[in-house]
């Protein structure tokens, strides 16, 4: 979704935010930025927009307003050798979990950890991105790891000695529940850039350049057109 390659901005957020500005007749600066800096830094007017996987949430809708481009969704990731799965966060309970701070799944986690049985206690070691959570499941020193699906899909693509599957693609909210879409993220009230980016990507859906950057970074389960909240 995003990261840096060779000093530079790559993946389907960066991309994306990238095509919207041109299509805007602007000249897009990426400012890379650990996840749990991201919303104060947009409150600050430190950038503009934040386009980083957020997920769209009722919470952070009465703080943000956003421009839906992505259907997310998260997935449990565990040692290739370790032989675990899950079917939902609740059968973490008894394992240790890495995540990153301030996301999504770290808030899933969360909720389930105080359910846990007092025999079967659910360990959180917080990691300031999801690569690095990552990493820690493939030094066995957690069991399991919760992260968006397409790090998951992207990282045990790359490194398959490494990381295996271990759940289906999870809501973050219980079983049944639909995935969240993910979106650019606008400062509150701030219509006019709402109201521009979404133009934007109407033209970038209409015209198949976002068909063509889901492909390229074989990403199509995450076509916002397939629904989502």
């Amino acid at each position: 979704m995003g990261f840096m390659r060779d000093d530079q901005p790559s993946g389907f957020d960066p991309e994306l935010a990238s095509v919207l500005a041109e299509r805007m007749c602007l000249k897009p600066k990426i400012v890379n930025l650990a996840f749990q800096g991201l919303f104060p830094g947009l409150i600050a007017k430190k950038f503009d927009i934040i386009a980083s996987q957020v997920g769209i949430t009722e919470p952070r809708k009465e703080m943000f307003d956003f421009v839906p481009v992505f259907k997310g969704g998260l997935r449990l990731v565990t040692q290739k050798t370790s032989g675990l799965t899950f079917q939902t966060e609740k059968d973490v309970c008894g394992y240790s979990a890495a995540i990153a701070a301030g996301t999504t799944q770290m808030a899933a986690l969360e909720r389930v950890k105080e359910e846990c049985p007092a025999a079967r206690p659910m360990v959180l070691k917080v990691f300031s991105n999801q690569i690095e959570a990552m990493n820690e499941v493939a030094k066995k020193s957690v069991s399991v790891a919760y992260v968006d699906w397409p790090v998951a899909a992207n990282l045990i693509q790359l490194r398959p000695n490494d990381f295996a599957e271990a759940s289906p693609v999870l809501s973050g909210r219980g079983p049944g529940t639909p995935r969240n879409r993910n979106g650019i993220v606008v400062r509150k009230g701030e219509t006019g850039t709402q109201g521009a980016i979404s133009a934007a990507f109407a033209q970038v859906l209409a015209d198949g350049t976002y068909d063509k950057i889901l492909t390229k970074w074989n990403l199509a389960d995450g076509d916002v057109r397939k629904g989502g909240d």
